[in-house]
């Protein structure tokens, strides 16, 4: 039986809002039984914190997202991962475009709604979807 941990890696767009903290309380739910990452499909965010208004509604539910800086999705982030979570069913797309046909995709629930461009509330509105979408994970 082997002692490494399932490695899951959740895709959002620019990995700067809705990745940074599905990773986060996916890590959280799994009670240490998974490796969790993130990265976006575009470079725009490589490096950089995620978006402020993510940040102040992650510490409203209790979550620390300071420490995340934008990572861009590569080949040693699909080769690193077991499971691949894309936020949304246009990612889901975009990334099976990538892998092929023969590695699956999994959206998380139903589709995140991504807050970009929009007001605090819309922020805290993806998180509550992302606790949701990510009961899955909780162990035990």
């Amino acid at each position: 039986m082997s002692s490494r941990q399932r490695r899951v890696l959740v895709i959002c767009k620019g990995n700067h809002c809705r990745s940074p903290i599905a990773a986060l309380i996916i890590a959280e739910r799994s009670g240490g039984t998974l490796a969790v990452r993130s990265a976006g499909l575009r470079p725009w965010h490589v490096g950089k914190p995620a978006h402020p208004l993510m940040i102040e509604a992650a510490a409203a539910f209790g979550y620390d997202l300071t420490a995340h800086r934008g990572v861009l999705l590569d080949e040693d982030g699909l080769s690193w991962a077991d499971d691949l979570v894309a936020v949304d069913e246009e990612t889901a797309h975009a990334v099976e475009a990538l892998v092929g046909p023969n590695r699956p995709v999994r959206i998380l629930g139903t589709g995140i709604t991504d807050p970009w461009g929009k007001e605090p509330e819309a922020f805290a509105h993806a998180i509550v979807q992302i606790q949701e979408a990510t009961a899955l994970f909780s162990a035990g």
